[in-house]
């Protein structure tokens, strides 16, 4: 999976060109104008890093960031400003900024500091999301979009394979079907959200012993649905 990074800013030139940028070097962006739509979207994103104007139409930049902090979101924070006299320098990192960046910038300095800010706080290099993922007997391969169980290959649709990857990356969690609508097909999704618990059960028909009684991937009533904590079997050397 992609990690994601929060952009919000209302300048469309600095939107085309990180966008640009960003997904070049394999991030997923969760776009936002303005606070307000951010706010509103929250809880369904999973960044690993946000990038923060420091004037915006409704809050400034500041602004936002201490209200993240005070809902405990631990994520870094890139401020981009032209702000750049020590003392409102000192107001955007109190606010809780990790970083900041003056513009005008350049594209590499930018990418440094993102690298660095994640390095900084634990984050997985980008890298390391592409290796094979393994859960019990089941092994899914992201490069090869490659799926076995106990040795056999599973034939999964692409839709299928990107469900239970993303599953795969949230062992034991609850994901309500929203998340799973956002993160799978993506925030701009028009069709009927019925089409999740549809894949689920095309999923459970090839992973599950028992399709109508699954163990492995589990509907959370009222709440969504979860890929259950499974043991690996060891493999025995011929």
């Amino acid at each position: 999976m992609s990690q994601q990074i929060i952009l919000v800013d209302d300048d469309e030139t600095i939107i085309e060109t990180l966008s640009y940028n960003l997904k070049r070097h394999g991030f997923e962006l969760a776009i936002f104008n303005n606070a307000m739509d951010l706010f509103a979207k929250l809880e369904t994103l999973n960044p690993s890093l946000m990038i923060c104007d420091w004037v915006l139409p409704d809050l400034h930049g500041p602004e936002i960031i201490k209200l993240l902090r005070e809902k405990n979101c631990q994520f870094p924070i890139l401020m981009l400003t032209g702000q750049t006299g020590p003392a409102r320098v000192a107001q955007g990192l109190a606010s809780g900024a990790d970083d900041y960046l003056a513009k005008p910038f350049s594209i590499i300095e930018l990418m440094a500091r993102v690298q660095a800010l994640m390095r900084r706080s634990g984050v997985k290099p980008q890298a390391d999301l592409q290796k094979t993922m393994q859960h019990g007997n089941l092994i899914l391969d992201p490069v090869a979009k490659r799926v076995t169980m106990d040795g056999s290959p599973i034939d999964l649709s692409p839709k299928e394979f990107t469900l239970l990857k993303f599953f795969m990356e949230n062992v034991d969690k609850t994901l309500s079907t929203e998340v799973l609508l956002n993160k799978v097909w993506g925030a701009d999704f028009a069709g009927d959200t019925k089409t999740v618990a549809v894949h689920i059960r095309w999923l459970r028909q090839k992973l599950e012993a028992d399709p109508k009684n699954p163990v492995l991937l589990e509907t959370v009533q009222r709440s969504g649905y979860r890929l259950n904590k499974v043991e690996a079997k060891e493999v025995q050397k011929s």
